[in-house]
This record gives C-alpha cells, structure tokens and sequence, in this order.
C-alpha cells in the first residue's frame, strides 16, 4: 500500500521470512559444529510505484525508491532504516528516512502463532509531496495466525503521531496464502513462490494531504487540510470517525537463490469514504500501484 501502512506490512512480513532463514541457518550451522550466528544483516532496494498510507492516496503521490537496512537479532529483535527518494522525474529529490526498532515473536514452536511490535520515527522534510512528511512517529503491533500454513491471518495495529493536528488509529485484517511454485537449494528452500493476500483497512484518516492549486496559483505548495485554523468543524469531524478506510488484493511473486531474493507485487486497491476537501468532491476510485524489489541477508 504499499504502506505507508503497506511499507509496515512488507517490512514485517520480510523480517519473519528473514528470522525462519536465520533459524535455518543456525541449524546448518550446528551440524558442521560451528558457532551459531546471532546477528543476520538484510539490505535491500525498493521502488513503489505510487506511495500510499493505509489506502489512502492523494494528489501529490509520488513513486519512490526506498533503501532499507535491517540488523535482525537470532532472538528476534531488529532495527530497521529506510530512505525516501521522490523519483518523479524532473523532481526527484531526497526526502528523508525512518528508523524502526522492534521484536518478531512466536507464541509457538512450530510458529505458527506470533506476531510483532516496533516503533517508527520519521524524519521527513516538512516540505516534501509524500503523504509521510504529516508523520512524526507511529507505534505498531501486529499478530498473525497460520494453522497448517493453510492459510494467514495477520491483524495489525497502529498508532500514529502527527507533527501537527490530530493523531491517528489505523487497523487493517489481512488474509494470505503462501505457495511454493518451483523448490530448490538446500531444504527445497530456495525457487518461486506466490502469495495471493486480501487485506481491508480501517481506523481514522487525518495523515490526509492534498495539493490546493488555489494557494500559490498551481505551485507545488502542498497543505495539511487537517492542521489548525485549515478546516471546518464538519469536516474534522467527518474524517475523525472511525471507518472502512480501503479494500486492497495484492499477489507477491518472489523468487528466492540462497541468501537473495528478488520480487514483484502488484495491488489493486478499493479506497472508501475517501473526500478531496480543497474541492469537497468523492475520491474513491479504484486504483493500481506496484512495487518491485531485492534484497540480500548475510
């Protein structure tokens, strides 16, 4: 969504694949009699087609490119840093970054009941055209279930501080299936998989940000429509309630040779109860945006 609360739900959804990878490692480790490895590196680049948050796209969305860099702990903690690089052509610039810390758990030994908390700090440019440079910091947790690996469900919280006006509570509920296509490597670990996933969003949508043509005679000044003294009491009001925020399908092709792995996931996405307040008009069109990637764990 690619996050925005999508970037959250990839970014947690790499880090448990990266903790079951360092599992298996240790266990390789053991047999060859060799110290198990405690601490697990992850680099990666990422382009985003279309920078979203929880569904929610406006008018100054830009495609971005995202390096990240994770230190992952065999015990499950990490610290997560990702960069935003605006590459709308002729404006491209860089945005800023966030660092992550946080705790993947399992509840279970065969893992398959667990889930994850962290915070988020933003260090965005008051300035900037993506929809994070509203944010100041959001507070995370997520849990997930897995019968069988018959199918995911994976619940997420999160709370989000503005740098100014109101905070936010988002929620999403997503359901997905992972499935190996071609095995390869060692333990058949390696090779193609797919995993189809339907997530619905929820919660409140101040983070909303548009572009107003009638402040600076169609200058690329952006606004928070929902700061301070910038909005009527009907329309804070409106966008304060708690509802369905979007409707999202994705389906995550990713293909795996030893430490790398490289993807592509497509997502169409159903935003509701969605307004343009600088015109007071619907926005929700159904929209598609994409992101493609690799990464490296060593």
């Amino acid at each position: 969504m690619h996050k925005p609360k999508l970037l959250a739900i990839v970014l947690v959804l790499w880090l448990l694949l990266f903790k079951a990878y360092g599992q298996q490692l240790k266990a390789d480790t053991a047999i060859n009699k060799q110290a198990p490895k405690s601490l697990f590196i992850n680099a990666g680049l990422q382009y985003l087609s279309d920078l979203t948050y929880a569904g929610r796209r406006d008018a100054s969305s830009v495609p971005v490119l995202l390096p990240t860099f994770t230190l992952i702990s065999a015990k499950g903690f990490f610290v997560a840093a990702i960069g935003y690089f605006d590459v709308n052509g002729g404006k491209s610039a860089a945005e800023g970054f966030s660092v992550t810390p946080g705790y993947v758990f399992s509840f279970d030994k065969k893992k398959e009941f667990g889930g994850a908390i962290s915070a988020t700090k933003y260090f965005i440019t008051d300035n900037s055209p993506i929809i994070l440079s509203s944010f100041n910091a959001t507070v995370d947790g997520q849990l997930h279930y897995n019968p069988d690996n018959i199918v995911k469900l994976t619940i997420d919280g999160s709370y989000r501080f503005s740098k100014t006006g109101s905070n936010d509570v988002i929620n999403d509920a997503e359901l997905s299936k992972e499935i190996q296509l071609t095995k390869s490597g060692k333990n058949n670990k390696d090779g193609l998989k797919i995993t189809p996933t339907v997530t619905i969003y929820s919660g409140t949508q101040s983070f909303y940000k548009t572009s107003d043509s009638t402040l600076a005679n169609n200058s690329s000044v952006i606004k928070n429509i929902l700061s301070p003294g910038e909005t009527t009491s009907a329309q804070n009001q409106q966008v304060r309630q708690y509802t369905i925020l979007a409707l999202s399908g994705s389906l995550q092709v990713t293909y795996a040779i030893k430490t790398w792995q490289i993807s592509f996931t497509p997502y169409l996405i159903q935003p509701y109860h969605q307004v343009n307040y600088a015109n007071n008009t619907p926005q929700n069109g159904t929209y598609f945006l994409f992101t493609t990637g690799v990464s490296v764990t060593f």
